[in-house]
């Protein structure tokens, strides 16, 4: 039986979908019955895409400007306190 710990390590290192198919149907098995590690994958998958469709404008982006390799800094946060 494979546990949450072991299935979250397979699952975002990227290693589950290359792993042989005993540790594959493991992993399948342990999914259907594991209601949070079922939520972990949706929300996996979700993440995925959205940094899929992010890498995909800023590649745009650079193609359109021609700054390919330029980051841009986050904004500066205002101080705390008060």
């Amino acid at each position: 039986m494979m546990r949450c710990k072991e299935y979250v390590f397979l699952l975002s290192s990227g290693q589950l979908a290359e792993a042989p198919l005993g540790t594959r149907l493991a992993g399948a098995a342990h999914r259907l019955m594991c209601r949070h590690c079922r939520a972990f994958t949706a929300n996996d998958r979700a993440l995925s895409a959205v940094l899929a469709q992010h890498a995909e404008r800023v590649q745009e982006g650079d193609a359109a400007s021609g700054d390919a390799g330029e980051a841009t800094s986050p904004p500066a946060r205002p101080p705390e306190g008060g």
